[in-house]
């Protein structure tokens, strides 16, 4: 995995570098079934607080 590394500004105005986009171009081959992957219901409603937005 190559690290593409973007030059930014922090709050208190020092420069900083951080990661920059790190997905692959092009739409997914198939709908991911987030509820088969997940074994129970703690499980889900974590996911659906953190994952999904």
């Amino acid at each position: 995995m190559s690290e593409k590394l973007e030059d930014k500004v922090s709050f208190d105005g020092k420069k900083v570098k951080v990661l920059g986009p790190d997905y692959e171009p092009g739409k997914p081959d198939k709908k991911f079934d987030w509820r088969a992957e997940l074994r129970n219901r703690q499980e889900m409603l974590a996911y659906l607080k953190v994952g999904v937005r």
